[in-house]
């Protein structure tokens, strides 16, 4: 969540620091999962997280880092002050190269850090072991990270405010079954655990009834079935996530094929 005026997001905390496990978010399932345990005497120097209903350019929702004198843990959700941000390229494992900045916030209730509003109000050895953390966490991966420099914190919260308003120029349609080929009724959970997938990856999701297809059966029958409808406006670097929810959709509600579309949305001036 991002607030303009006052430089203000929300973070959520994916891996505390002082530890040597790695979480992230994963949107398809609203589970904080592991996904790295980091060599023995490694650890994470600071919190780091994300900013909900943000995308990058990898993506993902922005990163950010939280600095703080106190305990957080994975799933807090922080309202931060940001003071500034890296920008960093990343080369990914097959060579291709995207912007990965990382954001850096300190909590609205930190007492130590409440004078804080820019980077260089930040020890110089504190912002040193965050750039080289950067750089050796990524080299362990087989990535190679470059900060190119640093934002304000103006700079920055128009980047984050920019990736939270990014153009949306597709209308992508989740089309879901409400009962299996024997008229069983799939649980109620099943959907409501989408909306909040959904509204956590894209900042929000519209939910309608539909009666789709009229036809006949071998025996002259008129069928029907009915389904339940879920709306995203998104643009195309969400096309990866929709194939990953397809196939874990196919499998839960045991479908051979679940229907997902894209239209491209115009706005009339």
């Amino acid at each position: 969540m991002v607030q303009k005026e006052n430089l203000t997001i929300t973070a959520v905390i994916e891996t505390k620091k002082g530890t040597s496990q790695k979480f992230d978010f994963d949107p398809l399932t609203g589970y904080f999962m592991l996904k790295k345990i980091m060599p023995l005497g490694e650890h994470f120097p600071f919190d780091f997280g994300y900013i909900p209903a943000t995308i990058g350019e990898d993506g993902d929702p922005l990163d950010v880092v939280v600095i703080s004198e106190f305990e957080t843990f994975t799933g807090c959700a922080i309202q931060c002050r940001v003071i500034g941000a890296f920008k960093c390229r990343q080369t990914e494992l097959n060579g291709k190269e995207v912007r990965n900045d990382r954001f850096v916030a300190v909590p609205e209730v930190s007492l130590q850090f409440a004078t804080a509003n820019k980077l260089g109000d930040l020890h110089k050895q504190m912002l040193t072991q965050l750039k080289e953390f950067f750089i050796h966490y990524n080299e362990q991966a087989g990535k190679k990270f470059t900060v190119m420099g640093q934002l304000s914190a103006q700079q920055a919260m128009r980047l984050i405010v920019k990736q939270n308003k990014q153009e949306r120029t597709r209308l992508f349609q989740l089309i879901l079954p409400l009962a299996n080929a024997k008229g069983k009724v799939f649980p109620a959970s099943y959907y409501e655990e989408v909306e909040q997938q959904l509204t956590a990856h894209f900042g929000g999701v519209t939910i309608y009834n539909r009666n789709v297809g009229h036809w006949k059966d071998e025996n002259a029958k008129v069928q029907s079935e009915k389904v339940l409808i879920f709306e995203v406006l998104a643009d195309l670097t969400s096309i990866s996530y929709w194939e990953e929810l397809k196939r874990k959709l196919e499998k839960r509600f045991q479908q051979q094929e679940i229907s997902i579309t894209a239209a491209v949305v115009q706005k009339i001036e």
